[in-house]
């Protein structure tokens, strides 16, 4: 059945109240914000699909970006049927979610070149009502009306230092749509994160993610300038807790000198960490610090997961954070009090961690100009593809990495003569941290870094990709591989699943365009 475009804009002219937007955001019919919905866990409550009948899964339709972009790490939205989804050179798509013809394209007045718009990417788009947020190659966050794309309004993101970009998502909490920043690794920003108007584009505030002299944790960064240029970037997409009234945004490594700590003695707040953060105001509530005083490389950009559950017989409200160190956390999210921590990937540099979850550490593993052997190497035991959480299997699942590195305090290096670095797709047991199955990568697959994370349904299945293009499904239960399909393009973005005229969908960007797939008829 093919939509009418008068039909298909009538169907986007709804009430952008505050109640109206709520209810559609939990619709399970959709998928509104990066991870589908504000909680981080990449699971929606679909079950058209299933073990049994994944088998007769096939593409119901294709989209071609124009241009084609160097690599896509967009999930696409999907909202009353329409799917959005960013492309290179900042742009924007509505696409019918039943047939993927075009609806509308907005194109960003980028005055770069065109090899520059090829080389832009990020994560996607954020919607809010009747608002599709983007943000741009050249630091900007952008509104656009979702029903035709026409512009609403452009606010700038970068002040006080250089513009780096921004590939993050933006996340829309209540009235604020938020954005964090690139380029932690140049020794040229401190991470922040901004909090614009939806209505208006007007900044509401900002948080810096390294103190400067005088704030709070800015002892941690030693008594000379190395905080100007300290990281902790905010390149990924946060999770928020309405009952709380907290947001979870977690934050890079530590700069200018990745592997080289001498210039920054301390901890180094609030690198590698996540942050609870009051949405109304900008307050920083509590932060946890994965590695403190990082000399590694490994960010703490990997998405906050927030889970109800019960913890040693009591309910709780927890936060999941399989960290790119090698370790999987379980935090109150309340209160971000350590509780559990477990390597799920294979790491030398840490004997454990202490009750308060601080890293015992391996002298041996820093950095040094002999380059140690150290495990994960720079890639992580896992990065910023997006975990998964069930809520009927209780499993976390996650793209895993068992590899290791030569640390120079110049740099690193990685030399598979050490033994080839080998990828998973991994289920966790929160409660103990355990693993329950894993999938290996295989071939080629097993090696090559892969960014495309995981998404889970009711319907007890899990998607996952490798970065050569095989988007492929398993039983979430199991971990039996059930179904697959060679999209003939890189996949480096996580998939999403959505329903549009009663039928159930699952997407995937490639480098090419999108890909999405339903049961055959």
């Amino acid at each position: 059945m093919h939509f009418s475009r008068a039909a298909l804009l009538a169907s986007l002219a709804v009430s952008a109240t505050a109640q109206t937007v709520e209810a559609r955001f939990e619709d399970a019919r959709n998928w509104a914000t990066y991870d589908g919905d504000n909680t981080g866990r990449r699971y929606r409550e679909l079950d058209q699909i299933t073990p049994a009948n994944v088998k007769r899964l096939t593409v119901q339709w294709a989209f071609q970006y124009q241009p084609a972009i160097s690599r896509s790490l967009a999930t696409p939205l999907a909202q009353d049927g329409i799917v959005y989804i960013s492309g290179g050179g900042s742009t924007a798509y509505a696409i019918d979610g039943r047939t993927g013809r075009t609806v509308w394209r907005y194109d960003y007045p980028f005055a770069g070149s065109d090899e520059d718009r090829k080389r832009d990417w990020n994560r996607g788009v954020a919607l809010s009502g009747n608002r599709l947020f983007l943000a741009t190659i050249d630091c900007h966050v952008v509104a656009l009306d979702r029903r035709n794309g026409a512009l609403l309004w452009r606010s700038k993101i970068n002040i006080e230092q250089p513009c780096l970009g921004s590939t993050a998502a933006p996340f829309v909490v209540k009235n604020l749509v938020l954005i964090g920043n690139s380029g932690g690794d140049t020794g040229l920003v401190r991470g922040f994160v901004d909090a614009f108007d939806t209505e208006t584009g007007e900044r509401s505030w900002r948080l810096y993610t390294v103190p400067k002299p005088g704030e709070k944790g800015s002892e941690t960064w030693g008594d000379n300038d190395a905080w100007k240029g300290g990281g902790a970037a905010t390149w990924t997409t946060g999770s928020y807790d309405p009952d709380l009234d907290l947001l979870y945004w977690p934050t890079g490594n530590p700069g200018p000198k990745d592997f080289d700590g001498r210039d920054r003695p301390g901890d180094n707040l609030y690198t590698a960490s996540v942050l609870a953060i009051r949405p109304d105001t900008g307050e920083l509530v509590w932060h946890f610090q994965f590695t403190p005083h990082d000399e590694h490389d490994w960010d703490a950009n990997e998405t906050p997961v927030l889970v109800d559950a019960d913890w040693q017989g009591k309910p709780r409200k927890l936060l999941l954070h399989a960290d790119r160190n090698g370790f999987f956390y379980v935090l109150d999210r309340a209160t971000g009090k350590f509780l559990q921590g477990t390597p799920f990937a294979k790491q030398t540099w840490a004997k454990g961690l202490t009750a308060e979850g601080r890293p015992v550490l391996i002298p041996e593993a820093a950095p040094a100009r002999e380059g140690p052997i150290v495990c994960p190497d720079i890639h992580g035991g896992t990065n910023w593809q997006s975990p998964a959480f069930n809520p009927a299997t209780r499993l976390f699942y996650l793209i895993a990495r068992d590899g290791c590195g030569r640390y120079y305090q110049t740099g690193y290096s990685i030399d598979y003569e050490l033994g080839e670095a080998q990828q998973y797709l991994r289920a966790l047991d929160i409660q103990t941290g355990k693993l329950r199955w894993e999938i290996p990568f295989l071939g080629d697959e097993s090696q090559e870094i892969n960014h495309a994370g995981a998404m889970t349904t009711s319907g007890g299945l899990v998607f996952f990709s490798s970065r050569e293009g095989n988007f492929m499904a398993a039983d979430a239960k199991t971990g039996e591989l059930l179904w697959g399909f060679n999209t003939g393009g890189n996949i480096r973005a996580s998939p999403m699943t959505y329903e549009a005229g009663g039928k159930q969908y699952v997407a995937v960007a490639t480098k090419a365009g999108i890909f999405a797939f339903g049961l055959f008829d």
